[in-house]
Protein backbone atom coordinates (compact mmCIF):
# COMPACT_ATOMS: atom_id res chain seq x y z
CA UNK A 1 0.00 0.00 0.00
CA UNK A 2 0.89 3.57 -0.69
CA UNK A 3 3.55 4.74 1.80
CA UNK A 4 1.71 6.88 4.52
CA UNK A 5 -1.60 5.26 3.92
CA UNK A 6 -3.77 3.58 6.49
CA UNK A 7 -4.32 -0.02 6.29
CA UNK A 8 -8.00 -0.76 6.49
CA UNK A 9 -9.23 -3.79 9.03
CA UNK A 10 -11.23 -5.83 6.67
CA UNK A 11 -13.76 -8.52 8.45
CA UNK A 12 -13.77 -11.88 6.02
CA UNK A 13 -16.81 -13.94 7.47
CA UNK A 14 -17.67 -17.42 5.83
CA UNK A 15 -15.64 -20.12 3.74
CA UNK A 16 -12.64 -21.89 3.95
CA UNK A 17 -11.25 -25.01 2.51
CA UNK A 18 -8.66 -26.97 1.54
CA UNK A 19 -8.18 -27.20 -2.52
CA UNK A 20 -6.30 -30.20 -4.03
CA UNK A 21 -4.56 -28.82 -7.01
CA UNK A 22 -4.12 -30.29 -10.48
CA UNK A 23 -3.06 -29.01 -13.52
CA UNK A 24 -3.65 -31.02 -16.62
CA UNK A 25 -3.70 -30.39 -20.17
CA UNK A 26 -7.63 -30.99 -20.63
CA UNK A 27 -10.23 -32.86 -19.07
CA UNK A 28 -12.09 -35.57 -21.42
CA UNK A 29 -15.62 -35.88 -21.81
CA UNK A 30 -15.90 -39.60 -21.04
CA UNK A 31 -14.48 -41.89 -18.68
CA UNK A 32 -10.68 -41.65 -18.63
CA UNK A 33 -7.35 -41.71 -16.53
CA UNK A 34 -5.44 -38.63 -17.04
CA UNK A 35 -1.69 -37.23 -15.66
CA UNK A 36 -1.59 -34.41 -13.87
CA UNK A 37 1.79 -32.59 -14.80
CA UNK A 38 2.00 -30.48 -11.54
CA UNK A 39 -0.20 -31.04 -8.51
CA UNK A 40 -0.15 -28.91 -4.53
CA UNK A 41 -2.71 -28.30 -1.59
CA UNK A 42 -3.78 -24.89 -1.44
CA UNK A 43 -5.98 -23.10 1.01
CA UNK A 44 -9.03 -22.08 -0.57
CA UNK A 45 -13.08 -21.01 0.41
CA UNK A 46 -14.31 -17.99 -0.99
CA UNK A 47 -13.90 -15.44 2.02
CA UNK A 48 -10.50 -17.14 3.47
CA UNK A 49 -8.90 -16.47 -0.44
CA UNK A 50 -10.29 -13.13 -0.17
CA UNK A 51 -8.73 -12.44 3.30
CA UNK A 52 -5.27 -13.73 2.09
CA UNK A 53 -5.43 -11.33 -1.19
CA UNK A 54 -6.74 -8.29 1.58
CA UNK A 55 -2.86 -9.11 3.52
CA UNK A 56 -0.78 -9.43 0.45
CA UNK A 57 -2.78 -5.90 -0.48
CA UNK A 58 -1.37 -4.75 2.28
CA UNK A 59 -4.86 -4.43 4.53
CA UNK A 60 -5.22 -5.91 8.01
CA UNK A 61 -7.64 -8.91 7.28
CA UNK A 62 -9.49 -10.83 10.15
CA UNK A 63 -10.88 -14.01 8.97
CA UNK A 64 -14.03 -14.94 10.46
CA UNK A 65 -15.13 -18.53 9.87
CA UNK A 66 -16.16 -22.54 10.85
CA UNK A 67 -13.90 -25.69 10.36
CA UNK A 68 -13.94 -28.84 11.36
CA UNK A 69 -11.43 -30.62 13.94
CA UNK A 70 -9.56 -32.49 11.39
CA UNK A 71 -6.03 -32.40 9.28
CA UNK A 72 -7.51 -30.33 6.69
CA UNK A 73 -8.44 -27.45 9.35
CA UNK A 74 -4.86 -27.70 10.52
CA UNK A 75 -3.11 -26.56 7.09
CA UNK A 76 -5.81 -23.94 6.71
CA UNK A 77 -4.92 -22.17 9.78
CA UNK A 78 -1.70 -22.87 9.19
CA UNK A 79 -1.52 -21.12 5.63
CA UNK A 80 -4.20 -18.35 6.61
CA UNK A 81 -1.06 -17.31 9.42
CA UNK A 82 1.34 -17.49 7.42
CA UNK A 83 -0.08 -14.61 4.59
CA UNK A 84 -0.67 -12.72 7.58
CA UNK A 85 -4.72 -13.08 8.18
CA UNK A 86 -5.69 -12.50 11.86
CA UNK A 87 -7.70 -16.15 12.86
CA UNK A 88 -8.22 -15.32 15.85
CA UNK A 89 -12.19 -16.00 14.88
CA UNK A 90 -11.49 -19.37 13.07
CA UNK A 91 -13.49 -21.76 15.13
CA UNK A 92 -12.91 -25.41 14.79
CA UNK A 93 -16.16 -27.57 15.71
CA UNK A 94 -15.58 -31.16 16.99
CA UNK A 95 -17.23 -34.15 14.87
CA UNK A 96 -17.69 -31.47 12.31
CA UNK A 97 -15.48 -31.64 9.07
CA UNK A 98 -13.64 -28.85 6.99
CA UNK A 99 -14.58 -28.19 3.53
CA UNK A 100 -12.28 -29.82 0.59
CA UNK A 101 -12.00 -29.71 -3.13
CA UNK A 102 -9.81 -31.20 -6.04
CA UNK A 103 -9.57 -28.74 -8.82
CA UNK A 104 -8.50 -29.49 -12.06
CA UNK A 105 -6.96 -26.76 -14.13
CA UNK A 106 -6.39 -27.00 -17.76
CA UNK A 107 -3.98 -25.75 -20.21
CA UNK A 108 -6.25 -22.56 -21.27
CA UNK A 109 -6.46 -21.83 -17.18
CA UNK A 110 -10.12 -22.78 -17.18
CA UNK A 111 -11.07 -24.87 -14.01
CA UNK A 112 -13.57 -27.69 -13.02
CA UNK A 113 -13.84 -27.71 -9.23
CA UNK A 114 -15.14 -31.00 -7.05
CA UNK A 115 -15.89 -29.79 -3.81
CA UNK A 116 -17.39 -31.14 -0.70
CA UNK A 117 -18.80 -28.46 2.15
CA UNK A 118 -17.55 -29.40 5.14
CA UNK A 119 -20.53 -30.02 7.84
CA UNK A 120 -18.52 -27.02 9.87
CA UNK A 121 -20.98 -24.74 7.82
CA UNK A 122 -23.46 -25.55 9.30
CA UNK A 123 -22.51 -24.41 12.59
CA UNK A 124 -24.39 -21.10 14.26
CA UNK A 125 -22.57 -17.68 14.33
CA UNK A 126 -23.40 -16.78 17.76
CA UNK A 127 -20.09 -17.24 19.17
CA UNK A 128 -18.89 -14.55 16.37
CA UNK A 129 -17.62 -10.83 18.17
CA UNK A 130 -20.33 -8.87 16.61
CA UNK A 131 -19.38 -6.04 19.06
CA UNK A 132 -15.77 -5.42 17.35
CA UNK A 133 -17.33 -4.78 13.68
CA UNK A 134 -17.34 -1.26 14.12
CA UNK A 135 -14.18 -1.44 14.73
CA UNK A 136 -13.65 -2.45 11.17
CA UNK A 137 -13.30 -0.25 7.82
CA UNK A 138 -15.62 -2.87 5.96
CA UNK A 139 -16.98 -6.33 6.54
CA UNK A 140 -16.80 -8.81 3.18
CA UNK A 141 -19.50 -12.07 3.75
CA UNK A 142 -19.56 -14.68 1.60
CA UNK A 143 -22.90 -17.12 0.72
CA UNK A 144 -21.46 -20.33 1.90
CA UNK A 145 -22.19 -19.79 5.58
CA UNK A 146 -25.44 -17.50 5.29
CA UNK A 147 -26.19 -17.85 9.16
CA UNK A 148 -22.52 -16.19 9.99
CA UNK A 149 -22.82 -13.99 6.73
CA UNK A 150 -26.24 -12.55 7.87
CA UNK A 151 -25.21 -11.94 11.74
CA UNK A 152 -22.10 -10.15 9.85
CA UNK A 153 -23.46 -8.05 7.71
CA UNK A 154 -26.93 -6.78 10.06
CA UNK A 155 -24.24 -6.00 12.43
CA UNK A 156 -21.93 -3.85 9.60
CA UNK A 157 -25.10 -1.69 8.87
CA UNK A 158 -26.55 -1.20 12.24
CA UNK A 159 -22.64 -0.26 12.72
CA UNK A 160 -22.34 2.47 9.77
CA UNK A 161 -19.58 0.58 7.84
CA UNK A 162 -19.78 -1.23 4.01
CA UNK A 163 -21.57 -4.53 4.35
CA UNK A 164 -20.23 -6.11 1.27
CA UNK A 165 -21.69 -9.32 -0.26
CA UNK A 166 -19.74 -12.15 -2.45
CA UNK A 167 -23.09 -13.45 -4.34
CA UNK A 168 -22.22 -16.44 -5.68
CA UNK A 169 -24.47 -19.17 -6.68
CA UNK A 170 -26.26 -20.43 -3.62
CA UNK A 171 -30.47 -21.39 -3.38
CA UNK A 172 -32.19 -18.27 -4.56
CA UNK A 173 -33.72 -17.81 -0.99
CA UNK A 174 -30.38 -17.25 0.11
CA UNK A 175 -29.25 -15.20 -1.96
CA UNK A 176 -31.99 -12.77 -1.68
CA UNK A 177 -31.86 -12.39 2.45
CA UNK A 178 -28.36 -12.01 1.92
CA UNK A 179 -28.71 -8.81 -0.78
CA UNK A 180 -31.24 -7.34 1.05
CA UNK A 181 -29.08 -7.15 3.85
CA UNK A 182 -25.36 -5.27 2.23
CA UNK A 183 -24.43 -2.31 0.56
CA UNK A 184 -23.02 -3.65 -1.99
CA UNK A 185 -23.99 -6.63 -3.85
CA UNK A 186 -21.11 -8.32 -5.93
CA UNK A 187 -22.61 -11.23 -8.07
CA UNK A 188 -20.83 -13.95 -10.02
CA UNK A 189 -22.45 -14.14 -13.09
CA UNK A 190 -24.48 -17.37 -12.39
CA UNK A 191 -25.25 -15.91 -8.86
CA UNK A 192 -26.95 -12.69 -11.04
CA UNK A 193 -28.63 -15.54 -13.07
CA UNK A 194 -29.58 -17.44 -10.00
CA UNK A 195 -31.18 -13.85 -8.46
CA UNK A 196 -32.42 -12.77 -11.73
CA UNK A 197 -32.84 -14.93 -14.71
CA UNK A 198 -30.76 -14.23 -17.67
CA UNK A 199 -31.25 -10.29 -17.82
CA UNK A 200 -28.35 -9.54 -16.11
CA UNK A 201 -29.22 -5.77 -16.11
CA UNK A 202 -32.48 -5.98 -14.62
CA UNK A 203 -31.15 -7.78 -11.43
CA UNK A 204 -28.90 -5.13 -11.12
CA UNK A 205 -31.24 -2.39 -11.31
CA UNK A 206 -33.57 -4.28 -8.94
CA UNK A 207 -31.05 -5.19 -6.50
CA UNK A 208 -30.07 -1.04 -6.21
CA UNK A 209 -34.21 -0.90 -5.93
CA UNK A 210 -33.89 -2.91 -2.66
CA UNK A 211 -31.52 -0.71 -0.76
CA UNK A 212 -28.58 -1.97 -1.84
CA UNK A 213 -25.79 1.17 -3.05
CA UNK A 214 -24.45 -0.89 -5.26
CA UNK A 215 -24.40 -3.86 -7.39
CA UNK A 216 -22.09 -5.41 -9.56
CA UNK A 217 -21.85 -8.63 -11.98
CA UNK A 218 -18.50 -9.89 -12.79
CA UNK A 219 -18.32 -11.64 -16.34
CA UNK A 220 -14.83 -12.92 -16.34
CA UNK A 221 -13.19 -12.01 -19.81
CA UNK A 222 -16.10 -9.96 -20.90
CA UNK A 223 -15.47 -7.53 -17.67
CA UNK A 224 -18.33 -6.65 -15.52
CA UNK A 225 -21.35 -4.32 -15.44
CA UNK A 226 -22.71 -2.31 -12.23
CA UNK A 227 -25.14 -0.08 -11.03
CA UNK A 228 -25.30 2.38 -8.01
CA UNK A 229 -27.78 4.63 -6.47
CA UNK A 230 -26.61 7.85 -8.07
CA UNK A 231 -28.10 6.62 -11.07
CA UNK A 232 -29.76 3.26 -10.83
CA UNK A 233 -31.58 3.15 -14.12
CA UNK A 234 -28.45 3.48 -15.88
CA UNK A 235 -25.98 0.31 -16.24
CA UNK A 236 -22.24 0.77 -16.63
CA UNK A 237 -19.72 -1.21 -17.95
CA UNK A 238 -15.99 -1.70 -17.16
CA UNK A 239 -14.02 -4.53 -19.87
CA UNK A 240 -11.76 -6.47 -18.89
CA UNK A 241 -7.72 -6.12 -18.59
CA UNK A 242 -6.55 -7.68 -21.80
CA UNK A 243 -4.08 -10.40 -20.27
CA UNK A 244 -3.04 -13.82 -20.99
CA UNK A 245 -5.24 -16.02 -18.63
CA UNK A 246 -2.72 -19.10 -17.55
CA UNK A 247 -5.45 -19.99 -14.37
CA UNK A 248 -8.51 -18.36 -12.71
CA UNK A 249 -8.31 -20.11 -9.87
CA UNK A 250 -9.47 -17.68 -7.00
CA UNK A 251 -9.53 -15.00 -9.34
CA UNK A 252 -12.83 -13.69 -7.96
CA UNK A 253 -11.82 -14.29 -4.76
CA UNK A 254 -8.88 -11.28 -5.34
CA UNK A 255 -11.68 -9.32 -6.69
CA UNK A 256 -13.86 -9.11 -3.74
CA UNK A 257 -10.80 -8.79 -1.07
CA UNK A 258 -9.04 -5.90 -3.64
CA UNK A 259 -12.62 -4.20 -3.69
CA UNK A 260 -13.36 -4.49 -0.13
CA UNK A 261 -9.47 -3.38 0.48
CA UNK A 262 -10.65 -0.06 -1.47
CA UNK A 263 -14.15 0.60 -0.48
CA UNK A 264 -12.72 0.15 3.44
CA UNK A 265 -9.41 3.17 2.01
CA UNK A 266 -12.80 5.36 1.13
CA UNK A 267 -12.52 4.88 -2.72
CA UNK A 268 -15.23 5.50 -4.89
CA UNK A 269 -16.81 2.77 -6.49
CA UNK A 270 -15.53 2.73 -10.17
CA UNK A 271 -11.99 3.47 -8.97
CA UNK A 272 -12.46 0.52 -6.68
CA UNK A 273 -14.24 -1.82 -9.45
CA UNK A 274 -11.31 -0.69 -11.50
CA UNK A 275 -8.59 -1.74 -8.86
CA UNK A 276 -9.90 -4.92 -7.83
CA UNK A 277 -10.13 -5.84 -11.76
CA UNK A 278 -6.61 -4.99 -12.37
CA UNK A 279 -5.59 -7.61 -9.06
CA UNK A 280 -7.83 -10.42 -10.59
CA UNK A 281 -6.32 -9.75 -14.13
CA UNK A 282 -3.11 -9.81 -12.48
CA UNK A 283 -4.27 -12.94 -10.87
CA UNK A 284 -5.46 -14.89 -13.78
CA UNK A 285 -1.77 -14.77 -15.09
CA UNK A 286 -0.12 -16.57 -12.61
CA UNK A 287 -0.36 -20.08 -11.93
CA UNK A 288 -1.54 -21.04 -8.35
CA UNK A 289 -5.07 -20.15 -6.79
CA UNK A 290 -3.94 -17.26 -3.50
CA UNK A 291 -0.71 -18.35 -4.44
CA UNK A 292 -0.88 -16.22 -7.42
CA UNK A 293 -2.67 -13.15 -5.74
CA UNK A 294 -0.55 -9.84 -6.10
CA UNK A 295 0.66 -7.06 -3.71
CA UNK A 296 -0.30 -3.67 -3.87
CA UNK A 297 2.78 -2.32 -5.75
CA UNK A 298 2.18 -5.03 -8.65
CA UNK A 299 -1.48 -3.92 -9.06
CA UNK A 300 0.18 0.19 -9.33
CA UNK A 301 2.45 -0.99 -11.38
CA UNK A 302 0.78 -3.08 -13.78
CA UNK A 303 -2.27 -0.21 -13.65
CA UNK A 304 0.52 2.58 -14.52
CA UNK A 305 1.88 0.74 -17.39
CA UNK A 306 -1.93 0.13 -19.16
CA UNK A 307 -3.07 3.40 -18.30
CA UNK A 308 -0.27 6.08 -17.87
CA UNK A 309 -1.90 7.50 -14.91
CA UNK A 310 -1.28 7.27 -11.32
CA UNK A 311 -4.23 4.36 -9.83
CA UNK A 312 -3.87 5.38 -6.81
CA UNK A 313 -4.38 9.40 -6.79
CA UNK A 314 -7.90 10.62 -6.23
CA UNK A 315 -10.66 10.94 -8.55
CA UNK A 316 -8.57 8.42 -10.76
CA UNK A 317 -10.24 5.91 -12.23
CA UNK A 318 -7.74 4.06 -14.94
CA UNK A 319 -9.07 2.04 -17.90
CA UNK A 320 -8.50 -1.10 -19.20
Amino acid sequence: MASGSPAPTIVCVGHAALDRVFMVDHWPADSAKIVAHRYFESGGGMAANAAVAIARLGGQALFWGPVGADSAADIIEEQLREEGVNVAGLRRFRESTSSTSAVLIDARGERLVVGHRGTALQASPAWLRLESIPLAEAVLADVRWPEGALAALRAARVARIPAILDGDVAEREILVELAATADHVLYSERGAQVMGGSDLDRTLRTTVEAGARVAVATLGARGLAWVDESDPATVRRLPAFPVRAIDTLAAGDVFHGAYALCIGKGYGIEQALCLASAAAALKCTRPGGREGTPDWQEVMNFLTVVSGEDPAAEGQAPSP
